[in-house]
């Protein structure tokens, strides 16, 4: 092979293509096909793609809470239906002795003090599963597990602060009997409302989904790196998801996450970005664009 030409048996013979073309087509190919991934969240918890989140037209891409990386998030307008769902999971709804826990970051935009931006309730007859609220920024994120007597509630936690247009980590975790509310990486509630009766009922039917619940509700900002697991982080594993995010470290969040069984992990992040090699291809000034591909 001569300096200045690569040879490539699968090309007919005398043809030659221009690899900066070439470039140029990986490229749009790459963009093309994130528009077309638009609409799905691909799920890269152990769960795999059963449990693939489906957005409507109306969800968007926005920046993410992870620094690194170029980390995308899922922008939600505060209307009725613009939301990202998926389907009912038994991983997703353990029996109400099974620990689990749920994990997001939040940026809201707005706020009626009943937006919600992630659930698994069942609203219709006896209510099952739990729902988040983003109360007023003050009063901080409300967490709530329904007990399966009309609308009554087990658990009902509120605590740590919502601001507007700004980051938020909140994690709730159940342990089989109690659950906890962690804001930033700290304990931000673990008391019970003296309403509610200790009682959890777990969901069979559930659609789990990020900003609004079952019946409205709808939330308006930026939701990233939505995550469940089926047990209860402790509050260690909690502070070093939060501190994780800010790491230099490109991967450091995701790998962390993977570490510690999270059986959904909505990172938002589906397609990658084109490398900087395949840009220097497609701008010209690499040596490659030298180079003509042919087939003696």
């Amino acid at each position: 092979m001569s300096q200045s030409t690569l040879q490539i048996g699968a090309v007919s013979a005398g043809r030659r293509f221009n690899i900066r073309r070439l470039a140029f087509a990986a490229i749009a190919l790459l963009f093309a096909d994130a528009a077309a991934q638009a609409s799905v969240s691909v799920n890269t918890g152990s769960l795999g793609a059963s449990a693939n989140g489906t957005n409507a037209n109306s969800v968007t891409s926005g920046t993410g809470a992870v620094t690194a990386g170029g980390d995308l998030s899922a922008v939600y307008d505060g209307l009725a239906g613009t939301n990202t769902t998926i389907p009912f999971q038994s991983g997703l709804n353990p029996a109400s002795g099974s620990p689990f826990s749920v994990e997001f970051w939040a940026q809201p935009t707005n706020s009626d003090n009943d937006d919600a931006p992630v659930s698994n309730r069942v609203a219709s007859g006896n209510r099952s599963g739990w729902v988040f609220f983003q109360r007023a920024a003050a009063t901080g994120w409300n967490f709530r597990m329904y007990n399966g007597v009309g609308s009554g509630l087990g658990w009902d936690l509120t605590g740590g602060a919502a601001p507007l247009n700004a980051w938020s980590h909140v994690v709730a975790t159940w342990d089989g009997s109690a659950a906890k509310l962690f804001v930033n990486g700290a304990l931000a509630d673990s008391t019970n409302d003296a309403a509610a009766t200790g009682v959890y009922n777990a969901s069979s039917s559930a659609v789990f989904t990020v900003a609004s619940t079952d019946t409205g509700s709808p939330y308006a900002g930026s939701v990233d790196e939505v995550a469940f697991y089926g047990s209860a982080l402790t509050p260690a594993q909690i502070l070093n998801h939060f501190n994780a995010v800010s790491s230099p470290n490109a991967g450091a969040y995701f790998s962390l996450i993977q570490s510690d069984g999270a059986l959904l992990q909505l990172s938002n992040n589906n397609v990658p970005e084109p490398s900087a090699g395949m840009l220097a291809l497609g701008a010209g000034g690499s040596a490659l664009l030298r180079r003509r591909v042919v087939r003696r």
